[in-house]
């Protein structure tokens, strides 16, 4: 990671910013083999220049930023009231 520290004040301000994500994703996985899948499926994501909704999703899944927050998805008409689970909307 000293690599990086020295040579990220020479890069635009863009790949600066691609390189402080990388680095987060990297610290935030436990073992080599979690680091190593999540970075070859984003290689092999981003191969054809395209990504798509679902890509996007399987690749937040590998590096552990999306989860469920643990409540049941409550349907649309359902709506948050402080002091209250949930309450149905009108």
């Amino acid at each position: 990671m000293s690599l990086l520290k020295m040579v990220k004040p020479f890069l635009p301000s863009d790949l600066r910013s691609l390189v402080d994500l990388l680095v987060r994703i990297y610290e935030s996985l436990d073992t080599p083999e979690e680091r190593k899948a999540a970075f070859d499926y984003g290689a092999e994501m981003l191969k054809d220049g395209k990504v798509n909704v679902a890509e996007w999703a399987k690749f937040g899944g590998k590096c552990g930023i999306l989860t469920g927050n643990g409540r049941p998805k409550k349907s649309s008409r359902e709506v948050y009231v402080k002091g209250k689970e949930y309450a149905k909307s009108r």
